[in-house]
């Protein structure tokens, strides 16, 4: 199991490292632990028989002798919004006093007057003592950086509040040095010389601006974990739970499984279920990233965190607390967010040597303008500007900061990255194969074609549906729900009902003796001779391909065109004549030749194993666009195909089942579809839990992004270093006269770590479709009426269809369907194409223009 605890204390990278290396020495699972400067955590694997109490005893002074502190509950919100107050409090008190030392020193510099009594040489001392006095205030506020720097000091592991507790104790000790020599000087120029060397200011607006730097840094990396810490809130506090049939209110913690709970509109589900009674829709957004509400009636499977926007349910708690979805779904992104990354080894490698270097140049600093220009006021200048100036948090958040808002983002999303590491490699896949079944199709039969010959198609549905609704043969129910979409509702009466074993069914319906089953070689033999059709009408009604022609002569050619696409064809009879060809198939996903289309735009090959044979892996893969595929695959050939794949280029493989989980634990990067097996999502690196292959582009889209940000922080936090030290060390003093002040130098170090945390914030605005733009400043949202005429509907459920698939187009404001007219009036954004709209009604499976 992995263990997660607080550590309080760290300020940097430099940290981050002191951390590691005590935690390592109680850990035996090395190779797990994860310090992390984002969350202030550390995390790691145990034995689930570890004892607990001991670990933690040994942790905790491991850590401490670190010089931090282990805290084994993490902080409550009301304690964290406490602190964040408190915060706010020190720095304004800071601010206040601080402009008050700078109006003493400078003021008169604006038009503000010196106090007479501390204006002169003659009242030095006195300016001094207010100049102190004011500073103080500022030093005990901000205490804790001399604390925790002086902490670290002590047991050699420097961090950041050392160099600030070194540069501006050193600006303290000189200012009361100088305070000293002004009340003990005995001439005027002593007295002036101090008076412009006192450094009271430099150290309380160094500790200022660096507090401000804390403050905005704490809330940009408090927006990081914004992804996991609203999904931590979606779990509702009560439940209404059904017991001795009575409506009882409970905690959501005391939800048992088996447990019987009602849900009403608008309330959030507490729990994984199965609807017991009562139908409604559901939004599953919070955990898929999908915005179209879902149908859910008896039987159907509910998940915690969502909410019903109609009706009622009645569900059976099946997964509760932290076995549900959402609880799952959490541990994912924490994990992820806490875990490193390969490339952040680069900043661990320097963060471990990065304090001590800095602390060796200020000294050298100093050393050598004291020889150059014997000058001890600029050799302190400089030496305190190269501790101030210098940034590890920088390098420690580069990683971190772009990790957690990646991996947020691609959460809501409906993309899941079980790691670091998964979302750094995808960035570099070059191959991405697919398992056929489930995953580039449905995964079940669906009714594709219906061709007719000198019958109606509504007839021959009719007939057709009313035998196979008293069959259980899997086919049999695609041909009553293709039957049902086309609009055919209520069945006829069906007598003498029989199943032909291996061959079909028949019953007699309307007087009529209806099979329906196989195509047969005695009934084809029948139609040799029989005239060929000399009239064809073709169209498209709910995704169904309806063909009606007014002779049988065809139907040989048909059936083999329909299997050359890789379809299983049934013949349908009435009293021995042939009356229809119906075709079923495992249809292939309406997102999937868009998601091929964009990942091959990205340049990644896509190819597809399957089980299946050469035909229907030919026509799929055609259908879908694919570069090529392997037909005819066991679970071991795949694994062996995905592995030869892999020793030449990053391979990433998409599955769904039992069967595909050898070849996802084998990929570079296994991506399991939401919708599959535990086994799949459990072998998976990244799972789509929003069901769709239009996640795969947008993982990938993510991941390219994240590393493309994280690489930007890495080289501006060695570029910021590289170049600033040696300014503030005084490099171009020489050829300028010009010399880096510490306050200016603070105020760099805190923009520093801003730039960082504001570069990954970015990513929360990412587009993650082509074409698509993040709009800003957006006034006013002019919006167009449009008119479209749409052939191929034929009752009210195509109505719906059109109505549904119209109403998803982004920008779509308001849709009107008339089933009379054939036409659909569409008010939408001034941004949406009519094309776009064309391609969402063709997508359905009608024309339209």
């Amino acid at each position: 199991m992995r263990l997660n605890y607080e550590i309080k204390g760290m300020t940097c990278a430099a940290c981050v490292s002191h951390v590691e290396k005590a935690v390592l020495r109680v850990v035996d699972e090395k190779e797990s632990v994860n310090v992390s400067l984002l969350t202030n955590s550390v995390s790691f694997l145990v034995e689930d028989n570890t004892d607990l109490q001991s670990l933690e005893s040994r942790l905790a002074a491991a850590v401490k002798s670190a010089g931090y502190e282990l805290v084994t509950q993490k902080q409550t919100n009301k304690n964290e919004q406490s602190e964040s107050r408190k915060r706010i409090v020190n720095l304004v008190v800071s601010i206040i006093f601080t402009l008050g030392v700078m109006v003493l020193l400078m003021g008169h510099m604006i038009g503000i007057p010196t106090p007479a009594f501390l204006s002169g040489t003659e009242n030095a001392a006195w300016m001094c003592l207010a100049q102190l006095i004011l500073t103080l205030p500022v030093l005990i506020i901000n205490r804790r950086f001399f604390v925790s720097g002086a902490r670290a000091l002590w047991n050699r592991s420097p961090n950041m509040d050392s160099l600030i507790c070194v540069g501006a104790g050193a600006s303290i000790l000189y200012g009361l040095f100088a305070f000293v020599m002004i009340v003990t000087a005995k001439n005027a120029d002593t007295v002036h010389k101090y008076l412009h060397d006192l450094y009271f200011e430099s150290a309380a607006m160094i500790l200022t601006l660096v507090s401000l730097g804390k403050l905005l840094e704490a809330r940009a990396k408090d927006k990081t974990a914004d992804a996991i810490r609203s999904l931590s809130t979606l779990a509702p506090a009560f439940v209404t739970v059904i017991r001795e049939e009575k409506e009882t209110v409970i905690p959501i913690e005391k939800l048992q499984k088996e447990d019987v709970f009602l849900i009403r509109a608008g309330e959030r589900i507490p729990a994984d279920g199965v609807v017991l009674s009562g139908s409604g829709t559901v939004d599953e957004s919070a955990l898929t990233g999908e915005s179209m509400p879902v149908e859910k009636s008896e039987g159907g499977e509910v998940r915690a965190a969502c909410i019903l926007l109609s009706g009622a349910l009645t569900v059976r708690a099946e997964r509760v607390g932290e076995d549900s979805s959402l609880a799952r779904i959490i541990r994912l992104l924490e994990d992820a967010a806490s875990s490193k990354a390969p490339i952040a080894r680069v900043a661990d490698k320097v963060s471990a040597v990065f304090v001590p270097i800095v602390m060796a140049i200020s000294a050298l600093t100093l050393i050598v303008w004291l020889i150059v220009t014997q000058n001890g006021e600029q050799a302190l200048r400089s030496a305190i500007s190269v501790l101030v100036i210098s940034c590890p948090c920088a390098l420690g958040l580069a990683t971190p900061t772009a990790i957690t808002v990646g991996v947020g983002r691609a959460a809501k999303n409906g993309v899941l990255f079980r790691s670091a590491e998964a979302l750094e490699k995808f960035c570099s896949a070059t191959t991405i194969v697919f398992d056929k079944t489930g995953t580039l199709t449905e995964g079940k039969p669906a009714l594709t074609d219906v061709y007719t010959y000198n019958t109606e198609p509504e007839t021959l549905l009719l007939a057709a549906a009313s035998v196979e609704h008293l069959s259980s043969h899997p086919l049999a129910a695609a041909v009553c729900k293709g039957a049902e979409d086309f609009g055919i509702t209520q069945l006829e009466t069906v007598t003498n009902f029989e199943t032909l074993t291996g061959i079909g069914a028949l019953g007699t319906v309307g007087g009529k003796v209806c099979r329906i089953g196989k195509p047969s070689e005695d009934i084809l033999a029948q139609i040799d001779n029989a005239p060929k059709s000399t009239k064809t009408q073709e169209n498209t009604a709910f995704s169904l391909h309806v063909v009606q022609k007014n002779g049988v002569g065809n139907i040989k050619e048909d059936i083999s065109l329909l299997e050359g696409q890789g379809k299983t064809v049934v013949l349908v009879t009435l009293d021995g004549a042939p009356v229809g060809v119906l075709a079923l198939a495992d249809r292939i996903r309406e997102d999937a030749e868009r998601a091929i289309q964009n990942l091959k735009e990205a340049d990644i090959k896509c190819l597809m194993l399957t089980g299946d044979n050469e035909r229907t892996a030919a026509a799929i893969s055609a259908q879908a666009g694919l570069d090529g595929y392997r037909a005819g695959l066991m679970p071991e050939d795949k694994e062996r195909i995905v592995r030869e794949i892999s020793g030449t280029s990053v391979c990433a493989m998409v599955g769904d089942g039992i069967n595909d989980a050898p070849a996802l634990t084998r990929a570079d990067i296994g991506i399991a579809i939401g919708a599959g097996t535990e086994v799949a999502i459990d072998c998976a690196d990244v799972v789509l839990s929003g069901n769709t292959l239009l996640s795969v582009d947008e993982a990938l889209r993510i991941s390219r992004a994240t590393l493309r940000i994280i690489k930007q922080n890495l080289f501006w936090a060695l570029f910021y270093n590289a170049i600033c030290i040696p300014v503030a060390a005084g490099a171009l003093s020489p050829i300028t006269g010009w010399q880096l002040s510490p306050m200016l130098a603070s105020a760099a170090m805190s923009c520093s770590s801003l730039f960082v945390v504001s570069n990954a914030l970015r990513l929360r605005f990412i587009s993650l479709h082509k074409g698509e733009k993040k709009m800003f400043g957006l006034k006013k949202k002019e919006t167009a009426t449009h008119t479209l005429t749409v052939e191929g509907m034929m009752c009210k459920n195509c109505v719906a269809h059109v109505q549904k698939a119209l109403e998803g187009v982004k920008g779509v404001t308001g849709v009107t369907v008339d089933l009379e007219s054939k036409t659909a009036t569409v008010d939408a954004l001034s941004s949406v194409s009519v094309d776009a709209l064309i391609a969402a009604v063709t997508a359905a499976g009608y024309e339209c223009k």
